[in-house]
């Protein structure tokens, strides 16, 4: 999360001059805004779908794009210019699977429990399966085959492109390379989703083959070129222009959202959102995000990756243990939608402060010591 903001310099203010090369940048807050806006539009879209009160399948499908992109501005911004050896490579690396790793696992024993408790047998395969899932190396085929919990398939992607991250940074300093590469991506990408969902078998016998790396490295490129801009020129723009972006891609989404899933990626939306989403990430590294409201964005920032992972573990073991089947139409259904997305929220509160942090803080340490710094 995947599409997921990555190493943060203790919340200060990025309302600052340039900062300098090798240094530990502040927090970029409008993408902090954003990053969480599209959890819970994430999570919105899931818990709908699953009670069958809606399918919105632009804020499914483009919310997980807003997170690559968001991931590669956070990380280029964050260590675009600190990679300049393999030990700094091979640091990188060491961080982000520490950042990503503790939930991660606790996620996929808890679903490993769930799916076994409702099957009434053991996941298939599990010691290979576990070993994928722990290496990230399920992202390099069929992760949405292979993830343990459901919607790790883009973590899995995610760590795809921590591995080629140093070598995107490296072409992003050659104005040629840098636009080729651009181009590159944007060209497999199209070509893919036109191979796989595009074809006459349409998105539901091609999900699995939609969903590889190739569908979403136009997106982390994009915003890898974001965050290299924002990494030299920090953010001076009017916060309401962001605030209108995000009010526009909302109306963009509801208003181009298909009846069929999959058809929100082809055709004019496939051109047209994809433009709206750079956009909106540009424009949120762009503004500068009011005092009062950093609190908000360190919040949202904060509860992205844990809401991502654990609300659908809270919605399944709510509606396969604890709740009569079949749910009541109407409200019940809304309730409950609002009381997991809450629970996810406060779930992920807890796991930042108690769990996430202070690993990743151990994990510095550590890294720095590597380092010898």
């Amino acid at each position: 999360m995947g599409g997921e903001a990555g190493y943060r310099a203790g919340g200060r203010a990025v309302n600052q001059p340039a900062c300098a090369a090798g240094a530990a940048p502040p927090r970029v807050w409008g993408w902090d805004l954003l990053r969480g806006l599209c959890a819970l539009a994430v999570m919105g879209y899931h818990l709908l779908l699953w009670l069958e009160l809606a399918n919105g399948h632009t804020f499914g499908s483009y919310g997980v794009y807003l997170f690559f992109t968001l991931s590669g501005a956070s990380l280029a911004y964050t260590y675009g210019d600190r990679i300049r050896s393999t030990r700094a490579a091979g640091a990188f690396l060491a961080l982000r699977w520490w950042r990503l790793t503790p939930l991660f696992a606790l996620v996929a024993v808890a679903s490993v429990a769930l799916f076994s408790l409702h099957s009434g047998q053991l996941v298939d395969r599990l010691p290979l399966r576990a070993a994928l899932n722990l290496s990230y190396a399920f992202g390099l085929y069929d992760p949405v085959t292979w993830s343990l919990p459901i919607g790790g398939w883009s973590l899995g992607i995610e760590f795809v492109y921590y591995l080629l991250f140093a070598p995107i940074m490296l072409a992003l300093r050659h104005t040629v390379a840098r636009w080729g590469l651009l181009l590159a991506a944007a060209a497999l990408q199209w070509a893919w989703i036109a191979a796989t969902i595009g074809g006459p078998e349409g998105y539901a016998a091609q999900a699995v083959a939609y969903h590889q790396v190739p569908a979403f490295g136009a997106y982390f490129v994009a915003g890898c070129l974001i965050g290299r801009q924002v990494r030299v020129r920090p953010p001076d723009g009017a916060f309401s222009g962001a605030a209108l972006a995000w009010l526009a891609m909302a109306g963009l989404l509801t208003a181009l959202n298909p009846a069929r899933a999959g058809d929100e990626l082809l055709g004019w939306r496939g051109l047209v959102l994809p433009v709206a989403c750079v956009l909106v990430v540009w424009l949120s590294g762009r503004a500068r995000v009011p005092t009062r409201l950093q609190p908000l964005a360190g919040w949202l920032g904060d509860i992205t990756y844990g809401s991502y992972l654990l609300h659908p573990v809270l919605f399944f073991s709510l509606t396969w243990f604890v709740l009569p089947q079949p749910l009541p139409d109407g409200a019940v259904r809304w309730l409950l939608a609002a009381a997991v997305a809450l629970a996810a929220c406060l779930a992920a509160v807890a796991s930042e402060r108690w769990v996430e942090a202070p690993l990743r803080r151990r994990a510095r340490g550590w890294v720095q010591r590597w380092l010898g710094q």
